[in-house]
């Protein structure tokens, strides 16, 4: 997936018309908090307030249809709206007053102009409660599908939809076809209880795989549809504003907010902390790196293989999400050391350490590798550092040493992660000892205690 130009959304304005979730997770608070991840700027018409937390909804408020009249007036005065995303109707009187007014708006208003809407049919809400009448399910088929540019409903939305009993992906196709036929131009029958496999159909199916991602998962339906809605205001196709909405919402799971008692929700800011995450963990390294090779008699620590020294993104999901030092830091002669630049990817050695490392706390974020000998074993516990020993010989075939050597120093410990991981070699493998710290600022401290201690 190319960057995405954010910066050409300034002055565009999606609107939201939704519920207010009153937990800030879902409804137009998880709308609001993804346009501005895009740079969109948002309107909102509040159908409805609910009152409700991580363990249910406790009481809604359904607006009063002229007031809700009134705030589709007000936003739509502005000429800068570039796209509608509708979430929590509710009421049957409400869906006929916001079917109607959109269908003349982009009659009237935009003429020629497109207005992609998209139709989140909330009917349930995640943690609990129910959004929708039987009555209001009705007319959402009858007068707000028809108008719509894409509609999003999770299996059992789509089942009430289509009367289709949905077990598998191919009953989901034929849900998603007795929905396309109701006039919408695409249909997402998204697919989070379907094996993570949402089913993609505007006359032609296709079927969007994806990964069952362990997470929280309260506002991920308000969240995809408006990163959908984004996405096709940026110009993206309706198929591949799916496919990247996919991949933003899996991410946003992954890394999930913990809130109130029983749950939490969707995170959709890490989209932009991911891209903040990486510049940060480069420079940080930058800095740790050039405070390390300042440290005197480094050189001494130096193996014969050379050292590396690494620190992870936050989140890390890939050897990739860690930077190191490109071709290793060696020792030239009695005092100096020589090395290459800082970037991601640069070292698959270090990389595994930090990584295994993290698996198991994600507070562990950097480490080095450093010679072996035992004085230097000595001064580390003389300093008293918490300290693991593996020996190669128990290496399983076909396994990664960094890998292995290090998860099995750190079940040892209890799954912790000591400050050092050491090991005496093999044939053909010097030994080595590893330092691990949170920060890349803290191995370069626990390194400078080594050094002023030996």
């Amino acid at each position: 997936m190319k960057s995405l130009d954010l910066f050409k959304n300034k002055d565009k304005v999606c609107i939201s018309i939704a519920g207010s979730d009153s937990s800030g997770g879902a409804g137009i608070q998880a709308d609001v908090k993804t346009f501005s991840m895009f740079n969109l700027s948002s309107a909102t018409v509040i159908t409805a307030l609910t009152a409700q937390n991580s363990k249910g909804v406790q009481n809604i408020f359904v607006c009063p249809e002229n007031f809700v009249l009134d705030q589709l007036n007000a936003v739509f005065a502005d000429g800068n709206i570039c796209g509608v995303k509708t979430g929590m109707l509710y009421s049957k009187e409400i869906i006929k007053l916001v079917s109607s007014f959109l269908s003349n708006a982009r009659d009237q208003r935009f003429q020629d102009q497109d207005l992609p809407i998209v139709v989140d049919p909330v009917m349930t809400a995640e943690a609990g409660g129910r959004l929708i009448s039987d009555e209001a399910l009705m007319v959402l088929k009858d007068l707000m599908l028809p108008i719509s540019s894409i509609v999003t409903p999770n299996i059992m939305e789509a089942e009430k939809i289509s009367g289709v009993k949905i077990n598998c992906e191919k009953e989901a196709e034929i849900a998603a076809k007795k929905i396309f036929d109701l006039g919408v131009k695409a249909v997402i029958v998204t697919g989070g209880h379907l094996n993570g496999t949402d089913i993609f159909y505007d006359g032609e199916i296709v079927r969007i795989k994806g990964d069952l991602v362990d997470g929280r998962t309260h506002g991920s339906g308000c969240t995809y549809s408006s990163l959908l809605l984004s996405l096709l205001v940026m110009g993206y196709t309706p198929l591949a504003s799916a496919k990247i909405a996919k991949q933003f919402l899996e991410r946003s799971i992954e890394v999930s907010r913990r809130i109130g008692e029983k749950g939490g929700s969707v995170n959709q800011t890490i989209w932009l902390l991911d891209y903040y995450d990486r510049y940060n963990t480069i420079e940080e390294l930058k800095e740790s790196f050039c405070n390390l090779i300042s440290i005197k008699r480094l050189e001494i620590i130096i193996p014969e293989v050379g050292s590396n020294f690494g620190l992870s993104s936050h989140y890390p999901r890939s050897l990739d999400d860690i930077a190191a030092v490109e071709g290793r830091i060696t020792k030239i002669d009695d005092n100096k050391v020589r090395h290459g630049c800082i970037s991601f990817g640069a070292s698959r050695h270090v990389a595994r350490m930090i990584l295994t490392a993290n698996k198991y706390d994600k507070k562990v974020r950097s480490a080095i590798n450093i010679k072996f000998s035992d004085d230097l074993l000595d001064i580390c516990k003389n300093i008293n550092f918490s300290m693991v020993e593996f020996d190669r010989k128990d290496e399983p075939p076909n396994r990664s040493t960094m890998e292995w050597g290090v998860a099995e120093s750190i079940k040892k410990f209890g799954n912790n992660v000591p400050d050092v991981i050491y090991d005496q070699g093999g044939i053909g493998k010097e030994p080595m000892i590893r330092i691990f710290g949170e920060s890349a600022y803290d191995v370069v401290e626990k390194i400078k205690k080594i050094l002023e201690n030996r």
